[in-house]
């Protein structure tokens, strides 16, 4: 017999998995959370006891950032390897670049998870986590390519990383996110930031 604690996560997990289906079919706004519980086939209270429409939208979205965490990082770029502060630019970027198809490819329910995440109406554990777990990856790309000083790389780490949020998020407000376009602008960003000199020798 299941336990009850694993009653609790099923119901959850269909909850969030009804409230993603219905946020990209009917949008954010039209849907109710009566339609979540008439989708996961649970009672009005079980799913309010998972959070109301924002907790939800956050919480798919968490779920879904935490994917692409646990991706591998794409191959780097043989091209960019002939010049230092573009190869660690391009590096970078492709640790971001599942956040960033995730954000184009759910344009409507980025543009409203990045204003919930804005506004604090909804604290998010989860994002503070893969926040700094972010910030680390950025911090051990820099430290493997060793162009940026040892005592800068923490500094230089964060600054990216809000760099990328603060992109992300305005970038969610536009009428269409175009990826391509994006992806350029943040690493014309990394670029900037991550003004890499050749390793000591």
């Amino acid at each position: 017999m299941p336990r009850r604690s694993e009653l609790r996560d099923s119901t959850h997990r269909r909850v969030l998995t009804a409230a993603d289906q219905l946020f990209r079919q009917r949008g954010f706004d039209a849907t109710t959370i009566r339609d979540i519980a008439e989708a996961s086939g649970v009672s009005v209270g079980s799913v309010m006891a998972s959070g109301d429409k924002n907790a939800l939208l956050v919480q798919v979205f968490d779920s879904l950032i935490e994917d692409g965490h646990a991706r591998p990082a794409a191959e780097t770029d043989p091209a960019a390897e002939t010049n230092p502060a573009a190869s660690c630019a391009r590096r970078i970027l492709q640790l971001v670049q599942p956040f960033v198809t995730l954000f184009a490819e759910r344009q409507d329910l980025s543009r409203t998870y990045a204003a919930i995440q804005v506004s604090g109406r909804q604290s998010s554990p989860l994002f503070t986590q893969l926040a700094a777990l972010l910030i680390d990856e950025i911090a051990s790309t820099l430290a493997q390519h060793g162009c940026t000083p040892s005592d800068a790389i923490d500094g230089t780490a964060r600054a990216i990383y809000f760099a990328y949020i603060g992109t992300l998020f305005s970038w969610s407000a536009r009428d269409t996110i175009v990826e391509a376009e994006l992806l350029d602008s943040l690493h014309l960003t990394f670029a900037s930031i991550c003004t890499c000199t050749e390793p000591s020798s």
